[in-house]
């Protein structure tokens, strides 16, 4: 399931969280940053929530979802909490591109 939502209405340049389930999610990431894209949000966090890895069509989703966003002139984040998966985003040089936070909170404070 995919839950997209805009966080931090109060603040003048609001994010769009996207929350992703354990299984898939690649589809979702993809229409959920086309429709923040589209409504004309540039800050948008991707919540990885308890995922303990990633398969090769994710990373190359957020890898793509990322260069889309920075192109609208925005920022795309990860929210991952586990250790192991964000050792795999620096292995991978994502965490380069992405900023890669541990908790919703720093994400959307980031």
């Amino acid at each position: 399931m995919i839950e997209v939502r805009e966080e931090g209405a109060h603040l003048a340049d609001p994010a769009v969280l996207i929350r992703c389930a354990e299984q898939g999610g690649t589809r979702g990431v993809l229409r959920g940053v086309d429709l923040a894209l589209r409504l004309g949000h540039t800050k948008v966090v991707v919540d990885l929530g308890a995922r303990e890895a990633a398969d090769a069509d994710l990373l190359s989703v957020l890898h793509r979802s990322g260069k889309r966003v920075r192109a609208a002139g925005g920022r795309l984040a990860l929210v991952c909490s586990d250790s192991r998966l964000r050792r795999l985003f620096d292995i991978t040089l994502l965490s380069r591109t992405l900023a890669v936070y541990e908790t919703k909170e720093e994400a959307l404070g980031g």
